[in-house]
């Protein structure tokens, strides 16, 4: 049985915030602090209205070396779209990310750092919002924390959402060469192997500040490069340069590590061995997985197996591309493009309405 974290509440505060552009909502915000039976401390914003009816609860889930940032900017915030539709939003920061380092919570060691983690917070954000049951959702490799959590704690969810999220790992060519050579490398090279076992951090921040300042060169790259992470011309200036200097963050070696054998090897395991993707694939909970046509960090084709092997009775998969939605979707415009608000939350808010008890 799954142990359970423990919240203490930081701080309670009532803000007005953008939903998008110049759309407001007023919000009652907590920040929580998780404490997990392994002793590790993370952050998370908790974001609701009190004066709507409240449809039930859900838990966000970021992406590799992010935070909170992933689902809330200062003009874009999925958070507050779904807040303001009356969920209860909890927006997580994995072992290591955001506020935990503040916390005294060093960077993940291992994936299944997160797994353990995310899962004992579940059940506690649930009994903190007084449900029986949360959805979860998550972003790449959030998408594949939630997959490898869901089977510990099936009874307290409503619901799983995956948008880009890992499942399966490499179809992009390039991505399967930079595996396998990181892979390589770590076989000849001694200090990389020996920064992988005592657990070395890695900041992508100064990555994410080169691509703001250069962000009309990056832009234009993007159309190219085989690992862009967005659709050039899909997101304002603005939102990319916030998005990617407040947005990136501390991780593990280790997590790039064990990421690269994934896309090597074509897994999705534990360290022991322990394989989430069959453990996922049987579990009967409501799925939506979500992919982009443009994807080239996670490819439709890595997403789909999700939605494919599992033997959810209610499963829904989608893939946002000019056919319905008019324009041609990355992995980061898939959630804070400047046409995601139009097609991307909406499609998602009902989705998950649709299997919320009734109001209450």
């Amino acid at each position: 049985m799954t142990q359970i974290a423990s919240l203490e509440l930081v701080q309670r505060t009532r803000v007005e915030q953008a939903i998008d552009r110049q759309h407001f909502g007023q919000f009652n915000k907590e920040i929580l602090k998780a404490v997990t039976p392994s002793g590790r401390s993370l952050s998370i914003v908790r974001k609701l209205r009190e004066d709507v009816p409240r449809r039930g609860g859900v838990l966000l889930v970021h992406g590799f070396a992010q935070n909170r940032y992933t689902w809330h900017l200062s003009t874009r915030s999925l958070v507050n779209f779904l807040a303001d539709s009356g969920l209860d939003v909890y927006n997580l920061e994995l072992t290591g990310h955001g506020r935990g380092r503040e916390y005294g919570t060093a960077v993940a060691r291992k994936f299944s750092d997160y797994v353990e983690d995310a899962a004992s917070v579940i059940p506690a954000i649930a009994d903190h919002a007084g449900l029986d049951r949360v959805f979860l959702m998550g972003h790449s490799l959030g998408g594949a924390v939630c997959y490898a959590a869901a089977p510990d704690v099936a009874e307290r969810l409503a619901g799983v959402v995956t948008v880009a999220g890992l499942y399966r790992f490499g179809s992009n060519p390039a991505m399967r060469r930079l595996a396998e050579g990181l892979g390589a490398l770590q076989r000849v090279a001694p200090l990389l192997g020996k920064a992988a076992r005592i657990g070395t951090g890695v900041r992508t921040r100064a990555f994410g500040r080169l691509v703001a300042n250069w962000w009309e060169t990056a832009d234009d790259l993007s159309a190219g490069f085989p690992l862009a992470g967005w659709v050039p011309g899909s997101t304002e200036p603005h939102i990319v340069q916030e998005r990617v200097v407040r947005g990136f963050d501390w991780t593990g070696l280790n997590i790039l590590l064990t990421m690269m054998r994934w896309a090597a090897e074509g897994n999705f395991d534990r360290e022991d061995g322990h394989d989430y993707a069959e453990a996922f694939a049987a579990l009967d909970v409501p799925l939506l997985v979500v992919a982009g046509d443009r994807d080239r960090l996670l490819p439709a084709e890595d997403a789909r197996p999700a939605y494919d092997l599992s033997a959810s009775t209610d499963k829904t998969w989608k893939v946002f591309s000019p056919v319905r939605e008019e324009v041609h979707w990355g992995h980061l415009d898939i959630i804070l493009g400047k046409d995601a608000p139009r097609f991307v939350w909406p499609y998602i808010q009902r989705w998950l309405l649709e299997r919320c008890p009734e109001e209450h």
